[in-house]
């Protein structure tokens, strides 16, 4: 049963919001209650954005600080095997950006490539946030992990981001003990997509053993009845 309005106090140790519903577990990736030593980030140099705004690609060891908002700008791409880390308490929203001109379906968040890692690594009292923005006619936004262990089946993302060749999305190999990155006390507020497909939240795919995940919380908001009318939905 897919989570609606409610905030999530118990989930799966692997978190998938899969692409036909509900959550389903994602191959490899572990829960742990405390982190280990070896699941800190050792990053010799990162940089902060001087914009709070971030758009395309992150390309570099990047650093999203708690002392003022972030915004991510559509489909963001972590790429270059670079680590995103967010601070306990920081704010990311998504503005969601036009992903099919032909009706009008505005999709974004952060895809975390094959290779890449992303550490939002809260607290209990200090989560990071991210919280989307409404969009008239709502495409999957949230957090897109894409790691390197065994899959036995992949699946067909419906909801391509921005339509880009399948390399961009390329997940699975065969490090199982792979690592994309820790993420604990992170809570999630996104808008459901309308249609077939990833329905937004977070979703893991191919991620390996080493992957911690652990107190997660998303919730789906409720969809303005005008945006609903505005979008032809009756």
């Amino acid at each position: 049963m897919r989570p609606t309005g409610k905030y999530i106090t118990r989930f799966a140790p692997y978190i998938l919001y899969g692409l036909s519903s509900l959550a389903v577990i994602s191959s490899g990736c572990t829960k742990h209650d405390a982190l280990s030593v070896s699941s800190i980030p050792d990053i010799k140099m990162e940089i902060v954005p001087a914009a709070d705004t971030i758009r395309h690609v992150i390309a570099s060891n990047t650093l999203l600080t708690a002392n003022h908002p972030w915004y991510i700008d559509g489909w963001v791409y972590v790429a270059n095997e670079a680590t995103l880390r967010m601070e306990a308490g920081a704010v990311i929203r998504i503005l969601p950006t036009a992903i099919d001109k032909d009706n009008g379906r505005h999709s974004g968040g952060l895809i975390i490539t094959r290779g890449a890692r992303i550490y939002a690594a809260g607290t209990a009292t200090l989560p990071v946030r991210i919280i989307t923005d409404s969009s008239v006619n709502n495409g999957a936004s949230g957090i897109i992990v894409l790691g390197k262990a065994p899959v036995e089946k992949k699946e067909l993302m419906a909801d391509n981001p921005e339509a880009l060749s399948s390399s961009n999305l390329a997940y699975g190999g065969n490090a199982s003990n792979d690592s994309s990155g820790v993420i604990k006390h992170l809570n999630i507020d996104y808008y459901p997509a309308t249609g077939n497909g990833f329905k937004g939240g977070l979703l893991l795919l191919g991620t390996g053993r080493k992957t911690v995940t652990g107190n997660v919380i998303l919730r789906e908001l409720p969809v303005k009845k005008h945006a609903l009318k505005t979008a032809g939905l009756r």
